[in-house]
């Protein structure tokens, strides 16, 4: 094999990254002084504890002379490292690598690749942006995942030796303003009064997706199964989760758009996806959806709102955030609604979704 033939890390590998990753250091000494006691200078990672994590690592030639490390996060791939030993710099292994994850991670369906790095060294951020990163604005928003990384850099000082920030690649190019802009008469023309609905998907953990083709709702649990009943919320006094925020549902004509592959469609985090118009006109607060029958399960619209965040630029784009958010997608509720279960039973892809609205109060 050459240096630049890549392959999958095997156990046999696992020993040798730690001391890959180790003789970098004295690169970083060059550019920053001795760092003795410092962070940088600590024992790097095992290659057995690296490859416990969701995710994978790609090695490059054989014995392995660098390796790339991407791990799996609830909303994206992040590289978490890539080093090569000195002995075998410059000579586009590195490039190698970076190349070899994005063709991978896009592979495993994520639509962006994420990593943490010096704005100012060499080899660090001016080198990625060579390969299509770019730097997250200011007010791009932060998963939960990229503020404990954050949080974690903080505490170990590394921000002493320069500007530490986050780079992106989108590996899938996403849709566009206008593009979206452009989709909006398909989106209006959905049923208003009885719809269809399309997918339930179950959320058994952060960041797994379970795609059913019978989901049960249960007026304490939501979508059983589901880990509503585990997530807190910083809408309730006690962090609880929120009663009125059991379920997310949005428009299927709108994800099956941003998602461009029906095997995207359910990275939004949503548990149903119904072909129905979602928007504030159609469906004032305490609506009723009727799904499945007469005898079926009925949800009701609250007036929780449902807001594009982090994970929504890192699955579908900066474009789609900013639209969904803005002053044509809130009114359409085009990220979705919020809901809560009034009455049990089970719910399954192709259930009629008919809606009864709230009877208006007379004036007085």
């Amino acid at each position: 094999m050459t240096d630049h033939a890549l392959r999958p890390a095997r156990a046999s590998d696992l020993p040798l990254l730690a001391a890959i990753e180790d003789s970098g250091l004295a690169m970083f000494e060059d550019a920053l002084g001795d760092l003795t006691g410092d962070a940088l200078a600590s024992p790097a990672v095992s290659g057995h504890d690296r490859a416990a994590e969701p995710g994978f690592i790609l090695v490059a030639g054989d014995p392995a002379i660098g390796f790339a490390h991407v791990v799996d996060l609830e909303s994206h791939a992040h590289l978490d490292q890539i080093s090569v030993h000195p002995d075998h710099a410059r000579r586009g292994v590195g490039t190698a690598l970076l190349e070899g994850v994005a063709e991978r991670a896009t592979l495993k369906g994520h639509g962006a690749l994420t990593l943490t790095t010096y704005a100012d060294i060499a080899w660090n951020a001016p080198f990625y942006a060579r390969h299509g990163f770019t730097e997250f604005a200011d007010d791009d928003p932060r998963t939960a995942s990229q503020l404990a990384i954050s949080a974690n850099e903080e505490r170990l000082g590394l921000s002493r030796h320069g500007r530490r920030i986050w780079m992106r690649r989108v590996l899938r190019p996403h849709r566009t303003t206008d593009e979206i802009a452009g989709f909006l008469p398909t989106v209006d023309a959905s049923p208003r009064d009885v719809g269809v609905l399309r997918a339930v998907v179950r959320r058994p953990g952060p960041g797994a997706r379970e795609v059913l083709g019978v989901g049960h709702l249960d007026v304490t649990a939501g979508l059983v199964g589901d880990t509503w009943v585990e997530r807190g919320s910083r809408r309730t006094a006690d962090g609880s989760p929120h009663p009125d925020m059991q379920l997310n549902l949005m428009n299927h004509r709108l994800i099956e758009f941003l998602a461009q592959e029906p095997g995207r469609e359910q990275l939004a985090g949503d548990q149903m996806f119904v072909d129905l118009d979602l928007s504030h006109d159609n469906l004032p607060a305490w609506s009723e959806l009727h799904i499945g029958g007469p005898d079926g399960a009925v949800i009701v619209v609250t007036d929780q709102p449902h807001n594009g965040c982090g994970k929504f630029i890192a699955r579908f784009g900066k474009d789609a955030l900013a639209f969904v958010n803005g002053p044509e997608g809130r009114p359409r509720r085009l990220r979705g609604l919020c809901a809560k279960v009034v009455r049990p039973g089970p719910v399954r892809p192709g259930d009629e979704v008919r809606v009864v609205r709230p009877q208006a109060t007379p004036a007085e």
